[in-house]
């Protein structure tokens, strides 16, 4: 469930890969560009597809889960008590595309346009979603309405993160000679 590059590596290049990776991670978590007062734009998305991409489903998951869970109390701003399901949620923007990118054939493209909409269906729409409209919405409007009224920005997110992350994996992919995001 790592990648080939990923396996190759000694036990302590592995760590080292993981450690930098989740650093990145709560650095990427503490980034965001407030757009209009309901549009957030994160790029937590791309991080995790690059993450998969290169580390493999588990090498995603465990990066991105590890980076929101560190990130909670790490953003000097906002310092938050740790949501196990946004965690969970942030850890699948890893796995999501590690098992499309590395064990699903065909276009790169595809894949990759594939891999940003299950995330935006499972992650953002689905578990992360559901956790904060149980921690903090449940009493004042249903689920399918809190669900609708935060889909147009999930949309808008998940397309500017979807352009990065191929961006930045072709031109990690002609860069890097190791680690190819296939």
């Amino acid at each position: 469930m790592f990648t080939k590059a990923f396996v190759s590596l000694s036990p302590s290049k592995k760590i080292a890969y993981l450690a930098i990776f989740t650093a990145a991670c709560v650095g990427i978590n503490s980034i965001s560009i407030l757009v209009t007062p309901s549009i957030t734009l994160s790029f937590n998305a791309a991080f995790g597809f690059l993450a998969g991409g290169i580390l493999g489903p588990v090498g995603g998951f465990s990066v991105m889960f590890l980076g929101d869970l560190l990130g909670c109390f790490t953003n000097i701003f906002n310092i938050v008590v740790p949501n196990p399901l946004v965690c969970i949620a942030s850890g699948l923007l890893g796995l999501i595309p590690g098992l499309i990118m590395t064990h699903v054939r065909g276009n790169f493209y595809l894949r990759g346009v594939l891999s940003f909409f299950l995330c935006l269906l499972v992650c953002s729409a689905g578990v992360n979603t559901f956790a904060i409209y149980i921690f903090y919405s449940s009493r004042s409007v249903s689920y399918w309405a809190y669900l609708l009224t935060r889909m147009p920005a999930f949309c808008i997110v998940m397309a500017v993160n979807c352009v990065i992350g191929v961006v930045l994996a072709k031109i990690i992919n002609k860069v890097n000679g190791k680690f190819r995001i296939s």
